[in-house]
């Protein structure tokens, strides 16, 4: 009997030590993933912080700097990610907007970029971005197929009938090969990730918060330096 209670406490004494491992690895990886170590005034530095593009798009009067997120509801980090950088997105300055792009690294991944295009496109995204983040990643949908995930959004704010003509119509597929034109054109090899004006990639690894700090900046610089400079020449006044 005595044997039997002391095998008993070794059990509960190593169950503690493993939930107490678990706990600070948990923590550890939110602190990798989430901390900020970019604070009001910091500098921010290229190469470090963010990568510029060749030859990055001439920005005009009056339009807004777009910040860009390329994203898949095939990817868990998207998923964890997604509240945050939405609670961001929501409190973004005049003149900046916030959009995301759906990649399609995967044959499956391109059913659910699509999936997201033809929502966006007949307003029902609203009403199925979570769940389908849910349903992939929660419940362990898998959505290989266009019917597959039609009979998934149907009755949420859309028939299969509308969803699969917004899918199939002709802007669907132009927004999806432009998303993966900017793919390629922003290297973009892994996701989450932030592109701001379609000029600077942010390194993710900084962690996910700093991320949006950084992006955050960029948008002020941007915003400081204003439009991009005409090619006219100057007007001789004399």
């Amino acid at each position: 009997m005595a044997k039997t209670r002391k095998d008993q406490i070794s059990t509960i004494r190593t169950l503690i030590i493993v939930a107490v491992v678990v706990l600070v690895g948990g923590v550890l990886t939110w602190g990798v993933l989430y901390s900020t170590g970019v604070t009001e005034g910091s500098e921010i530095v290229e190469g470090t912080h963010y990568r510029t593009i060749e030859n990055p798009p001439r920005r005009r009067p009056g339009d807004p700097i777009v910040v860009t997120e390329f994203f898949s509801y095939g990817c868990i980090h998207c998923k964890n990610f997604d509240p945050v950088i939405s609670e961001w997105a929501a409190n973004l300055p005049e003149g900046a907007e916030f959009r995301r792009s759906p990649v399609s690294f995967s044959p499956a991944w391109l059913v659910l970029a699509q999936a997201y295009l033809a929502l966006e496109k007949s307003t029902a995204l609203e009403q199925n971005h979570e769940r389908i983040f849910r349903a992939v990643h929660d419940a362990r949908r898998s959505f290989d197929t266009v019917d597959s995930i039609a009979e998934f959004v149907a009755g949420n704010g859309i028939t299969r009938e509308e969803f699969m003509t917004a899918l199939n119509s002709s802007s669907t597929r132009r927004q999806l090969s432009m998303s993966e034109t900017a793919q390629r054109r922003f290297s973009i090899a892994s996701i989450p990730a932030l592109v701001v004006g379609d000029t600077y990639v942010i390194n993710m690894d900084i962690g996910r918060l700093e991320a949006l700090e950084v992006a955050s900046k960029l948008i002020a610089q941007m915003q400081a330096e204003g439009p991009s400079p005409t090619d006219q020449p100057a007007v001789d006044a004399t």
